[in-house]
């Protein structure tokens, strides 16, 4: 390859760098630290445009003064039998000498070629450091983020049969929008496969409608970290419960627990919270460079496998790792309080009949090391305790309770409940307790005209375990490659009788227990493997369930960014 068109290839790159960076360059000036990176990269690419002209200019004329003396010494000497006379001497030296500046002149050549690829490399880097500091920023108001989720496996029911299934279960979109540093908004939109709500079409016959929904959309003004109380409005996962409405964020399984299943809540809402005490004002840590995990099963043997079938990956130059800054440390004492718009049959339940409170601390540790001090053999460093308490005026509110037992709800009024929540961290260990239930009875008659009594409740177990650990790793399962097995189980949701079309139906029914044994890795940056065992167990005959047990094994590949 001529110098000329390695040239032209590393200005073409540093311009089609610049284009990719031409939306934050156009972004308002709201980041000092961006602007930062964005005035280092307009610098960089200057100096880079001036050095190329000057580099160019010199090039040329070494050319030049090569092809100048090229005529003297470009033909062969003639070929003669005799010995050299005196005249040829002369010649020859000068033959030498020209060989030596053309050597002298390739050397300085291939001098500024390396000299011009170390430049073009810095500003590369420069350009790859300020697009990873912006990360999935769409410009500097606005992050960008989302799942999309594939679920396969069988599954079997309560009375016998086995359902093999393949299924879109996931498709979201996360926005995060924050104009400025004491107000933040988000918009998370989901997709739903159009099974809970059917629509008439043209030719007469009921059918589901893929949709696209907001599932929440709230708006947050305060800033814990400067001020003790601030305020929320929007459509929201009421505080009930370990719950927060992002499934691959609560749980490592498949399956969800079945407290989330009977008791998620989630309404538009608006209220206040606080945390305290607030922090004192001190300069950020200085970012660190953390290890890496490595995934530990799928990825090692798919490699392996690979280079076994003759594949040779292109080899690629290491990219060095970014320093990352860990945020500072939330107020230990939180908690809030909402008023959120019930489902309530009638509306007869004012606005102050409507409330969700939450109480809750946290705390950590790290057992008085420094982390690069922390070992792997120190399995219960660092250690981190969160516990919380809540209440909900109506857990019949909750989106199951409220869907199922939607016949009832104008005898029931307000069933109140509460939850509590233990999430405790230590070393690789994750542990996850939780316990959700009314703390009043619901009694109502069914459509088969018997008295129901109930005071519906679940609780849940949880652990799981981390490979490959360090203790920068935030969260348990976020990466690497893990393991976490579960337990849930319910009271007083065997269901009620209704009738539908003058034939009796089972609503509002649950599986008494469920078990679910996961493993899971992240086989590359933001795509993620599982596989899951889940054994569930019905109710007994005499309580209104099958008295049946089903088996399941499902694997899901996601893709989150």
């Amino acid at each position: 390859m001529t110098y000329d068109s390695l040239l032209a290839r590393s200005l073409a790159c540093a311009v089609l760098g610049l284009g990719i960076s031409a939306p934050s360059l156009g972004a308002d000036n709201n980041s000092n630290t961006l602007d930062a990176d964005v005035a280092e990269l307009k610098r960089a690419f200057v100096a880079l445009q001036a050095q190329n002209r000057a580099l160019a200019d010199r090039v040329q004329a070494l050319e030049a003064e090569k092809l100048a003396r090229q005529p003297a010494t470009g033909l062969p000497a003639p070929a003669t039998a005799t010995a050299p006379t005196d005249s040829a001497a002369p010649a020859a030296n000068t033959a030498a000498t020209a060989s030596a500046q053309d050597d002298d002149l390739a050397r300085r050549v291939r001098e500024l070629e390396l000299s011009r690829m170390a430049q073009a490399d810095a500003t590369r880097s420069i350009i790859r450091d300020s697009m990873s500091k912006l990360g999935s920023k769409i410009n500097q108001a606005v992050t960008l983020g989302g799942a999309i989720e594939v679920r396969t496996g069988k599954q079997q029911d309560f009375s016998g049969p086995t359902v093999t299934a393949t299924r879109l279960s996931t498709a979201e979109l996360d926005l995060e929008i924050q104009a400025n540093p004491w107000s933040v908004a988000h918009l998370v939109m989901g997709y739903t496969d159009g099974s809970d709500v059917t629509f008439r079409n043209t030719q007469g016959f009921e059918s589901g409608v893929d949709r696209f929904t907001v599932d929440t959309a709230t708006i947050t003004i305060g800033d814990l970290q400067r001020f003790p109380i601030y305020m929320k409005a929007g459509r929201m996962t009421l505080g009930f419960g370990s719950s927060t409405g992002v499934h691959r964020a609560d749980v490592l399984s498949i399956e969800s627990p079945l407290t989330t299943d009977a008791f998620e809540t989630r309404r538009d809402a608006i209220g206040f919270g606080f945390g305290l005490p607030t922090p004192p004002l001190t300069r950020s840590p200085p970012p660190v460079l953390v290890p890496p995990v490595r995934p530990q099963v799928l990825a090692p043997l798919l490699g392996t496998a690979g280079r076994g079938m003759g594949y040779v990956p292109v080899p690629e130059r290491p990219v060095p790792r970014t320093p990352v800054s860990f945020p500072p440390d939330p107020p230990p004492f939180y908690g809030d309080v909402v008023f959120y718009e019930s489902h309530n049959v009638g509306n007869t339940r004012d606005f102050s009949h409507n409330v969700n409170g939450r109480l809750g601390y946290r705390t950590h540790g790290h057992c008085g090391k420094r982390y690069s001090e922390i070992r792997s053999t120190d399995l219960f460093c660092p250690w981190s305790l969160d516990v919380s308490v809540d209440y909900l005026s109506s857990v019949f509110d909750s989106r199951f309770l409220s869907a199922e037992y939607r016949p009832f709800l104008n005898q029931l009024g307000t069933v109140r409940g509460l939850a509590s929540t233990l999430k405790m961290s230590l070393g690789p260990w994750q542990l996850v307790g939780e316990w959700n239930g009314a703390t009043e009875r619901a009694v109502f008659r069914d459509g088969a005209g018997a008295t129901v009594s109930i005071l519906p409740s679940a609780w849940q177990l949880a652990v799981g375990y981390q490979f490959d650990w360090n203790p920068w790793i935030e969260a348990v399962g976020a990466q690497g490659t893990y393991a976490a097995i579960g337990y849930s189980e319910t009271r007083d949701l065997a269901g009620a009788i209704q009738l539908l079309n003058g034939s009796r139906s089972r609503v509002g029914a649950l599986p008494y227990a469920r078990w679910t044994l996961t493993a899971g890795e992240w086989v590359q940056e933001g795509l993620k493997l599982q596989l899951e065992y889940s054994r569930t167990t019905d109710y007994p005959v005499h309580q209104g369930g099958t008295g049946g047990t089903a088996e399941g094994l499902q694997m899901t590949v996601t893709y989150s960014w």
